[in-house]
């Protein structure tokens, strides 16, 4: 940055946020590319500045205070999507004790971001509403594109899904009091040793809580970590897509994990022993302690803990898959834990020396399953370099109430079952795992049907929404109405034929008759009075003051014939387009005739095709009415699309899975006809037709 830009120290330690007029002169205002190199106290308001992948405002130097006393940095222009954001607002580039309090930074791809920056202080400030993906699964259909992977991060990899807060090589920081919610990853650490991270409220984000990376001794405590979640749909499917409230990946050891809030997200603790472990079967995700932690309602596992040797005590695990699932786990305790409900609470394959002692099972279809397999991955070099018998098992002191059954133990020997007790009926066990557990606000519903997962994440009930409860199938659809205190009623609605109830109080549900016919364009507008609102993107609408909330659904009936067509060196779609074409104007290896074009292939597609180089012609017929439509495409690898035989989209390239959104005027009856081509690894091709947002 220019030498004219750096900020001289022109503040008086004594500034405060009440100073008087004269004084009032010397805060700091913002602006672009400018770098603090000493303390500071930031003048008070909204800052839009842009984004820049070294930080809006750059922060160096030693021993610095930048107290941005409530200002807000703000990256995105009003109604910029968030999957467009930019860039970072905060950069701290080195030094040894820089304390940033009271910030409040939003629209930006990641928020802040640290580097080799010791003993940095994060105290409060809210780094909400920043970047997230939109996602693309629905209440009918999961969509694989969805998921997350954090497995790599050697290059920072982690920053393409963005973050609230990233540091990487710091030691011994401390993030105290901070907010995220309305984001795709909250704290993220990489290289990150010593830390304290304490009494932050990290909710409704759309993937990750707080993840570390080759981070370890750190602390996490007193946090509040719920609703950070993707991929599931009540009675649909239960997924998760990798998100978590706490993940520890890759030789992150000695962390301690303690009276956490961690519930509802897509695992409550996802650790993993790393691709290092993998590979060669050194190291592992060890010796973390996880202790005094609400980790229920996830779809997926309360807790996972793969490849590595962790103490697990005093948990409360209620209303996931897995309470714990412990997959070559060794040397491992669970003890104390309260598990409740899971369908299967702990599973662990290949374990060895497990202790499993003065636990209470309560509910669920199966207490402890150890087993191992006849053969392992053969592209597992753990397996190669490891002994992966399942084996040494100490099952002690356990209660198990109402479990149906208690104990499945296959293939493992020896194993040590001693003063266990089973009874019959199911005793249920207090939800408050520890007095030091934060407090679950009253307002807040429990249980994973409450998880509802838009296009941007979880539902965060501080606004007015029109649910559906089922899949969106045959005519009649049953809507949830969840939000704040107040009442409700039905301001405008088309493509309806009636309803059960015009207006009531929250929360509530209303059943829906829709018109029938081919094409569903349902529209639902229901004005809410009450409580202050807060929206999904941040935005606030005082008590008292009417709020409408719309509810739209089309979708058009399209009759698709798929044909499926082998190539090869000779046929190859980019290097030999006549031969090519010609193969795809014989006779296909095999014609499918899907109502809904939402091909999602880790492997062959069938019929004798293997997982790579094939390619499909997908052609459909569709009447709608006049008017603007998106088709809503995603590809991998290349993609050509023709609406009436004009060629409206062409990106025949090798690409990983792609979304365009192809703006389309339409009226009557149409054709479309979908190119495709796969190369090698992941294959989708998913088209859908929506009707543009007003």
């Amino acid at each position: 940055m220019p030498a004219s830009h750096k900020i001289p120290l022109l503040i008086a330690a004594s500034l405060t946020l009440f100073c008087s007029p004269a004084v009032a002169q010397n805060l700091l205002h913002l602006e672009a590319d400018l770098v603090i190199t000493s303390s500071v106290t930031v003048a008070p308001g909204e800052y839009y500045l842009p984004a820049d992948s070294l930080g809006a405002i750059r922060i160096e130097g030693d021993s610095i205070t930048v107290d941005f006393n409530g200002a807000i940095l703000n990256g995105a222009l009003p109604g910029a999507a968030p999957d467009t954001f930019e860039g970072s607002g905060v950069f701290v580039a080195g030094g040894r004790g820089v304390t940033i309090k009271n910030a409040v930074v939003r629209g930006y791809k990641v928020g802040l971001i640290a580097r080799d920056a010791d003993q940095l202080t994060i105290d409060g400030g809210d780094f909400s509403y920043n970047y997230r993906q939109r996602l693309k699964s629905t209440i009918e259909r999961e969509h694989l594109d969805d998921w997350m992977s954090y497995h790599i991060n050697n290059a920072d990899e982690w920053l393409g899904y963005g973050a609230a807060i990233y540091l990487n090589r710091c030691e011994r920081p401390t993030i105290r009091g901070v907010t995220v919610t309305g984001g795709q990853n909250g704290i993220m650490l990489t290289d990150v040793n010593h830390g304290l991270l304490e009494d932050n409220a990290i909710t409704f984000n759309s993937a990750i809580g707080i993840g570390m990376y080759r981070s370890s001794h750190n602390v996490v405590l007193h946090n509040r970590l719920d609703w950070n979640v993707r991929g599931y749909s009540q009675g649909v499917y239960y997924r998760g897509q990798d998100s978590a409230a706490i993940l520890l990946y890759e030789q992150s050891s000695h962390n301690t994990i303690a009276y956490n809030s961690a519930t509802h997200s897509g695992d409550g603790l996802f650790l993993w022993a790393g691709q290092t472990t993998m590979d060669d079967g050194s190291g592992g995700s060890n010796d973390n302690r996880i202790v005094g932690n609400d980790f229920s309602f996830a779809p997926t596992n309360c807790i996972e803990v793969t490849f590595s040797r962790n103490t697990i005590l005093d948990n409360y695990l209620e209303g996931c898959w897995h309470g714990i699932w412990g997959g070559y786990s060794f040397d491992t305790v669970i003890a104390g834990n309260t598990f409740v409900d899971n369908d299967e609470h702990i599973a662990i394959e290949h374990g060895q020396n497990i202790t499993i002692a003065d636990n209470t099972f309560s509910g669920g279809k199966l207490g402890i399953y150890a087993w191992e397999r006849a053969s392992q991955p053969a592209d597992w070099g753990y397996a190669r370099h490891r002994d992966t018998r399942s084996r040494d098992y100490a099952v002690h002191r356990n209660t198990f109430a109402g479990v149906a059954e208690p104990l499945r133990i296959l293939n493992t020997d020896p194993v040590s079952e001693r003063d266990n007790r089973i009874i019959s009926g199911i005793q249920r066990a207090s939800t408050e795992t520890a007095s030091a557990l934060p407090a679950w606000p009253d307002a807040l519903p429990r249980g994973r049907r409450f998880m509802m997962i838009d296009v941007w994440g979880p539902y965060d009930f501080r606004s007015p929404v029109l649910w559906p409860r089922h899949p969106r199938i045959g005519v009649r659809q049953v809507f949830d109405i969840h939000g704040p205190a107040g009442t409700w009623r039905i301001a405008d609605m088309a493509g309806i034929d009636s309803v059960s109830a015009m207006s009531g109080s929250m929360p509530d549900s209303v059943v829906v008759w829709r018109t029938t016919g081919d094409v569903v364009d349902m529209t639902l507008a229901l004005e809410y009075m009450g409580e202050t609102v807060v929206d999904r993107f941040g935005a606030v609408t005082p008590a008292g003051t009417p709020y409408v909330h719309t509810y739209r659904h089309f979708r058009a009936a399209i009759t698709w014939r798929v044909d499926f067509f082998a190539y090869d060196a000779t046929t190859d779609p980019r290097t030999q387009p006549d031969a090519f074409r010609a193969l795809i104007a014989g006779a296909p290896l095999f014609t499918d005739r899907p109502t809904d074009l939402g091909y999602q292939w880790y492997g062959s597609p069938g019929n004798g095709l293997t997982a790579n180089q094939f390619a499909t012609v997908s052609t459909g017929t569709f009447e709608v009415p006049t008017g603007s439509y998106i088709l809503d495409l995603t590809s991998d690898d290349g993609v050509r699309v023709w609406l009436d035989g004009r060629l409206i989209h062409d990106d025949w390239t090798y690409h990983p899975p792609k979304l365009e959104r192809i703006e389309l005027e339409l009226g009557g009856r149409h054709e479309l006809r979908i190119e495709h081509f796969e190369i090698d690894g992941y294959a989708t091709l998913v088209a859908t037709l929506e009707k543009a947002t007003p």
